[in-house]
C-alpha cells in the first residue's frame, strides 16, 4: 500500500506558499525538515517537496557533517526552489529546481536563501520548522546569511506553513483516507492480541505488524493496562523510551490503546479501550460509554460554518449526559480541556476546545478525542479521525471494540 502526491501538487504548493509570503512581506521561505525513524519533524519538507530523510541524527562532527539527519527546501518568492539533501542515493527525487547535496546541510541552505535574497531588495527570511533547528543551528544559519546580507533577518513562520496545510486536498482526503484504514485493521490485530496473559508488548508487536507489512509507518504506539490504565504510557523506568511494558494482561484489567501511524507521511491517531477477558464491571462499561458517546457527539456536530467552541460544548453535554456521570460525576479531563485537534502531517491546530473561535471548514481533517481516569474504575480513551465534507464529517476510523 504506497502511495504519494504527485509532483504537480508539489508544484501548487510552492506556487501557494510563495503568494502567502509575499502577503506576509517575507523574501524567502526556508523549510527544514528532521529525519530518522520518527514524524515529529519531517511534515514542512515533506509537504514542500515530496522529501523525507531516513537518515537520523547524529551529533556534528568538525569538518564532516554538520546536521546529520536534517534536509531543507528553499523557496524565494522570486526564484527557483532548492532542496538540500544528505544523500545522492534518493529513491524519489524531490520536487525543485535544483537539488543539492550536502554534508553541511546550514551551510547549503545558508548558500540557497542568499542567493533568492539577491533577487530582491528586503531581506526577511520565514523559517517552517524553525522547532527541527536548535539554536546552534539557527544562530549559525542566521550568521552565515547575515554574512552573506548583512540587512537578512531569519524569523519563524511555522504559523504561515501550518495554514497552509489545513484544508486537505483531494490526494491527501484519499492518503488520509487509507491511512484511516490502515489504522482501524491494525488496532483490530492489537485488541485480538490483548488476552488474558499476554503482555502489553505483545499487543504493541501486534499493531507495529500490521502497519510496517501494509506498507505503513508507524509514529508510535502508547499502552497502559490494568492499575496504570488512567496514564498515557510508561515514562522512563524500566520500559526506557519504550510505551509499553512487559506486564501481563489479567482478566478484566481495563487496557488502552493509542496509536499513531501513517501512509504516504499523512497519519491515524485514534485510540480504543477494552476490558480484557470476560470479566468487564459495570463501570468500566460505564466509563468507555461515556468517553464514546462524547466524541460521538462532537463528530455529530462538525459540519462547515459550526464553530469548534460548539463542537466542545456537545461533547461535554453528552459526556455530562452520560451513565457514567449521572451516577459518579463528569470524570477528570486529562487534556486539558480539549477533544482534540487537527491531523494530516502531524498533530496540528486547529484545537478543539471551549475558547476555540474557528469556524469548521469543508477539507479540514480533525482527530476528537477524550481521555480520563476514575479512582477505583482505571482510565479510558476514545479517540477518531474524520475529514470534514461539505455535509459533515466522515469517519476514517472505523471499528473497535464494544466494552
Amino acid at each position: 500500500m504506497q502511495a504519494r502526491i504527485s509532483p504537480e501538487e508539489h508544484r501548487e504548493r510552492q506556487r501557494h506558499t510563495r503568494e502567502a509570503a509575499a502577503e506576509r512581506g517575507l523574501d524567502v521561505v526556508v523549510a527544514f525538515s528532521r529525519g530518522g525513524g520518527t514524524h515529529d519533524r519531517i511534515a514542512d519538507v515533506l509537504w514542500l517537496g515530496g522529501l523525507a530523510t531516513p537518515q537520523p541524527f547524529v551529533p556534528d562532527l568538525g569538518g564532516h557533517w554538520r546536521a546529520a539527519g536534517h534536509v531543507a527546501v528553499i523557496l524565494p518568492v522570486a526564484g527557483a526552489a532548492t532542496a538540500v539533501v544528505d544523500a545522492e542515493e534518493l529513491q524519489t527525487a524531490p520536487v525543485a529546481d535544483s537539488v543539492v547535496v550536502a554534508d553541511d546541510a546550514i551551510s547549503a541552505a545558508a548558500d540557497a536563501v542568499a542567493e533568492g535574497l539577491s533577487r530582491r531588495g528586503r531581506g526577511r527570511v520565514g523559517v517552517f520548522g524553525s522547532d527541527a533547528l536548535p539554536a546552534a543551528w539557527w544562530s549559525a544559519l542566521d550568521e552565515s546569511v547575515r554574512g552573506r546580507r548583512p540587512d537578512a533577518a531569519l524569523e519563524p513562520a511555522d504559523d504561515l506553513g501550518l495554514g497552509l496545510r489545513r484544508v486537505k486536498s483531494q490526494a491527501e482526503q484519499r492518503l488520509l483516507r487509507a491511512a484511516g484504514r490502515l489504522g482501524a485493521d491494525a488496532m483490530a490485530a492489537a485488541l485480538d492480541a490483548a488476552v488474558p496473559g499476554a503482555r502489553e508488548a505483545e499487543v504493541a508487536a501486534a499493531l507495529f505488524e500490521r502497519v510496517v507489512s501494509d506498507g505503513g509507518a508507524v509514529y508510535d504506539v502508547v499502552v497502559s493496562s490494568g492499575a496504570a490504565s488512567g496514564t498515557l504510557g510508561p515514562s522512563g523506568g524500566a520500559a526506557g523510551a519504550a510505551r509499553w511494558t512487559t506486564r501481563r494482561l489479567a482478566d478484566g484489567d481495563l487496557l488502552r490503546i493509542d496509536a499513531y501511524g501513517s501512509i504516504g507521511g499523512y497519519l491515524f491517531d485514534f485510540a480504543r479501550t477494552t476490558v480484557v477477558g470476560d470479566a468487564a464491571s459495570g463501570e468500566q462499561r460505564e466509563l468507555i460509554d461515556a468517553l464514546r458517546a462524547g466524541v460521538a457527539a462532537g463528530i455529530e456536530a462538525l459540519r462547515p460554518g459550526v464553530r469548534l467552541s460548539e463542537v466542545a460544548r456537545r461533547c461535554d453535554v453528552a459526556l455530562a449526559a452520560s451513565s457514567h456521570a449521572r451516577r459518579h460525576g463528569v470524570p477528570a479531563h486529562l487534556m486539558g480541556g480539549f477533544w482534540g485537534h487537527g491531523l494530516g502531517l502531524g498533530f496540528e491546530p486547529p484545537w478543539i476546545g471551549p475558547a476555540a473561535d474557528e469556524v469548521v471548514e469543508a477539507g479540514w481533517c480533525l482527530a476528537l478525542e477524550r481521555r480520563a481516569a476514575v479512582a477505583g474504575v482505571g482510565g479510558a480513551q476514545h479517540e477518531d479521525d474524520v475529514l470534514v465534507g461539505p455535509d459533515g464529517a466522515e469517519l476514517l476510523t472505523v471499528g473497535g471494540p464494544g466494552p
